[in-house]
């Protein structure tokens, strides 16, 4: 398996995200693997003009010349997706989306109806088997905040033929890192990612308790919502009357 990481973290390596794909990267490693992590926020990738000359005038091609070109060999060549991405405002990070706007030259204008009933591009056969996967963490403290975005990459996978293998979710993201980082134990959230990565390569899929267990609870919401609204306010300085919430 030929795993192509796409980090479409802004902060990337230092971000919260981070620290699960990381885990996740190395378990895939131990499995045996080959594996490529990309910094989206590196690369100079211009939006999608939809001009449609991939399709019509250069096809296969986009008129753009930046870096999205040698990202769609990439692409092309990697036997599954792994896109890590963290929940900000609702859905994709504006990153992602600008990639995932510029695979169009990876699909056809033609359409047909596939297994499912439903229309959709004709897609290189070579896409049979592939993968896609998703990790993702967020600040809010339920996993519901992650249904848009799994959603979005679900459509995705299904729009490019890839098979969307599952996805490895982390609420209350925020206190991940600080919990690692003063002396609680989340070693077994961040095994459990590293168990994941084993689990794609070798079975092609996840166990549900693995997945389970990346997104245990750390603590109570109450406890949480205390915990980051203290953080807050020693960064900002308490201000009453200017800072939201400081009496």
């Amino acid at each position: 398996m030929k795993i192509l990481a796409l980090d479409a973290s802004p902060n990337g390596e230092k971000g919260n995200t981070a620290l699960v794909l990381e885990r996740f990267l190395d378990g895939a490693m131990r499995a045996g693997t080959s594996i490529e992590r990309v910094g989206i926020y590196e690369l100079n990738i211009e939006p999608c003009t939809s001009c449609h000359a991939c399709w019509y005038r250069t096809p296969g091609f986009c008129v753009l010349k930046d870096d999205m070109e040698g990202l769609l060999d990439k692409l092309s060549a990697a036997d599954c997706w792994v896109f890590s991405c963290p929940i900000h405002v609702g859905g994709m990070t504006e990153g992602l989306v600008r990639v995932m706007e510029r695979t169009l030259p990876l699909l056809s204008p033609m359409f047909e109806v596939r297994d499912d009933d439903k229309t959709g591009h004709v897609t290189s056969p070579m896409n049979e088997g592939k993968t896609t996967v998703l990790i993702s963490t967020s600040g809010y403290w339920e996993a519901e905040a992650f249904d848009s975005l799994v959603a979005q990459i679900a459509d995705l996978s299904r729009s490019h033929s890839r098979r969307f293998a599952g996805a490895l979710l982390r609420p209350h993201g925020l206190a991940l890192r600080y919990m690692a980082a003063n002396g609680y134990d989340v070693e077994d959230v961040l095994s459990a990612a590293e168990d994941a990565g084993e689990q794609l390569v070798k079975a092609g899929a996840f166990e549900e308790r693995t997945l389970q267990e990346v997104q245990r609870p750390l603590m109570p919401r109450e406890e949480f919502i205390e915990l980051m609204n203290s953080a807050f306010l020693r960064r900002l300085g308490c201000q009453p009357g200017n800072t939201p919430g400081c009496a």
